[in-house]
């Protein structure tokens, strides 16, 4: 069974070369999130640096299965623009649309947004 078998071609695509991989160190103008235990399968971290009230640049970190790894590239590549409020209302279900995640697998994307509620929480405890 190859990975295309298992995997759409966007889950592959951000599983084999992900974007935006790391961390900001903290700093005046970097807000950070983060959800879940390895100890229980995934764990998601997320920073971002923010300019003019919107997140300049985004990065993450995931602990978890292929969809982990991509979802959490796909978020950390789509947040770049966002404002505050975007994040705040920010959900797994375009995610998971987007990168056609099974039914299966979607109970990982709510640790996904949890990391993202943290993020918007930071953010909001800056302002």
């Amino acid at each position: 069974m190859s990975m295309s078998d298992e995997y759409s071609p966007l889950v592959i695509e951000h599983f084999e070369r992900p974007r935006h991989v790391g961390n900001f160190a903290p700093g005046d103008d970097v807000i950070a999130g983060r959800a879940g235990r390895r100890d229980q399968g995934a764990e998601f971290a997320i920073s971002a640096r923010l300019s003019n009230e919107r997140i300049a640049e985004a990065r993450f970190e995931a602990y978890g299965c292929p969809h982990c790894v991509a979802a959490g590239s796909w978020l950390a590549e789509s947040l770049v623009g966002a404002d505050r409020e975007r994040v705040q209302r920010w959900t797994w279900r375009d995610l998971a649309d987007a990168l056609e995640i099974p039914t299966a697998k979607r109970g990982r994307l709510l640790i996904l947004e949890d990391a993202v509620r943290a993020l918007a929480e930071d953010w909001h405890k800056r302002t």
